[in-house]
């Protein structure tokens, strides 16, 4: 039979099919929750995933104010306890919000760094690396390759100041600034701000704010690392090497009065100390947090988790939301489309039990007769799969544009239309296979119906 002649008799079965809209609109809830629901569920919980992993959310801040000074036999302790995955010193600062004074290539100053941003005062947030903390780059060098007072910056750049909101900035291109030099200097009007803590030995345990003089720093672009509003890459955070930090605040003494060979000096005690630095300790996995931080407090040290980077606590409830959603909606949907497409079955034999022995009395055979049938609920998932994949298509399209032109953070929300033509391609193979087993389940009932029948 040919393929005109089968899907001629489909359409025309359909047409005498009461249940043949109920199959088309359950197809296209089950394409809509698989394209659109899980698309958005995929795209939460990846963000989500990457926040847990990223180092910085997994550290717990371990300050001498609190346990005293952290000596190799406390850390030898530490180290010791369940998901302790290592411990680090902060050398230098921690981070720093910077003005940008200028920036300059080598032919002087870059003026195309302010296109369109010309009223707007420059400023961003330092942050050095603390210990074995890696940054990818997405183009140029990387930090590990480069000299000190090198920085990579993020490949959606704004260091300005903003009002009220961050929607729709008019971001740099973070790749068109590499090789450029950013002179930057502290926003705090007293200066560098630096924390350090006092001997416990010495005095009372007190941690003290210093200022150093607010002198300029020249940091080079070297590359450029993927900007992701749920780990490592707010729209203005730059990051410089440890050894940058410790230089910043090396060179901030130097121009300083202070005499770093005064050891009476308590914040020159403790810049000289590194048993009185601040410390973290880095947690194998986010969710042991918790669980360690009751431990080591139950052992009588104080500790709290303070991670820099991170999203809203409601980001992780919608994930686990949209998460359960996806696998309802997904699973409701596919069953009932079975079901229906069963019954449908059924009951289109029991129906056309005398057109199918008809068929068989002019010469069909049960292999013509089963494409005609499996055609039949082909056209009718197809139909379903294909509004339900332009309805879905057009929403994500639709929020996307929103989500682009909405605050940073909201961008976590921007659907990668790769993951969407995954699950439409789930869809489409949901459209094809589940009718074809509903038919192979029929087949055995169709053998049975004789010629003869078609007189019933």
């Amino acid at each position: 039979m040919k393929i005109k002649n089968i899907n001629f008799l489909a359409k025309a079965n359909i047409k005498g099919n009461r249940k043949s809209i109920f199959i088309t609109a359950f197809m296209v809830i089950l394409v809509i929750s698989l394209t659109l629901i899980s698309s958005y569920a995929v795209t939460i919980n990846r963000a989500v995933t990457d926040y847990k992993n990223d180092i910085r959310a997994r550290m717990i801040t371990f300050s001498p104010i609190d346990n005293g000074a952290v000596t190799d036999e406390l850390k030898s302790k530490l180290m010791s306890f369940d998901h302790v995955e290592d411990i680090y010193e902060l050398k230098g600062i921690i981070n720093q919000y910077m003005d940008v004074v200028d920036v300059s290539d080598e032919n002087g100053e870059y003026k195309d760094f302010y296109k369109g941003n010309e009223d707007l005062k420059g400023s961003l947030n330092l942050y050095p690396l603390i210990g074995d903390e890696k940054m990818d780059v997405m183009a140029g060098k990387s930090l590990d390759e480069s000299p000190v007072y090198s920085c990579i910056i993020p490949s959606l750049f704004y260091p300005f100041e903003y009002e009220n909101t961050d929607s729709d900035l008019n971001y740099i291109d973070g790749e068109s600034l590499i090789g450029k030099t950013i002179t930057v200097t502290p926003s705090n009007g007293d200066g560098l701000e630096v924390f350090y803590n006092i001997d416990p030995e010495l005095a009372m345990y007190e941690n003290k704010t210093m200022y150093l003089p607010a002198i300029e720093y020249k940091l080079k672009v070297v590359g450029v690392y993927y900007s992701e509003p749920t780990t490592k890459g707010y729209y203005n955070h730059i990051f410089v090497s440890e050894d940058t930090g410790v230089q910043i605040i090396q060179d901030a003494f130097d121009a300083s009065i202070i005499d770093l060979n005064d050891e009476r000096s308590n914040a020159v005690h403790w810049y000289k100390t590194p048993s009185l630095h601040d410390h973290f300790i880095v947690v194998d996995d986010y969710d042991n947090i918790v669980p360690l931080c009751n431990e080591l407090n139950e052992a009588g040290y104080f500790v709290f988790s303070d991670p820099e980077l991170g999203i809203q606590e409601e980001t992780v409830k919608s994930s686990k939301v949209f998460k359960i959603l996806s696998v309802f909606m997904i699973s409701a949907s596919l069953i009932l489309c079975i079901v229906i497409l069963i019954q449908s079955t059924v009951l289109s034999l029991f129906n056309r039990k005398g057109e199918i022995g008809l068929l068989k009395a002019i010469g069909y055979k049960n292999s013509q007769i089963f494409k005609c049938m499996y055609f039949e609920q082909l056209i009718l998932t197809i139909r379903g799969c294909a509004i339900g994949a332009v309805i879905s298509a057009l929403v994500i399209a639709v929020m996307n544009f929103m989500f682009n032109h909405d605050t940073y953070i909201n961008r976590l929300y921007v659907v990668n239309w790769t993951d969407y033509l995954i699950f439409l391609a789930v869809s489409l193979a949901l459209a094809v296979v589940v009718p074809l087993i509903c038919q192979l389940i029929s087949l055995c009932k169709i053998n049975k119906i004789q010629p003869k029948d078609a007189m019933n």
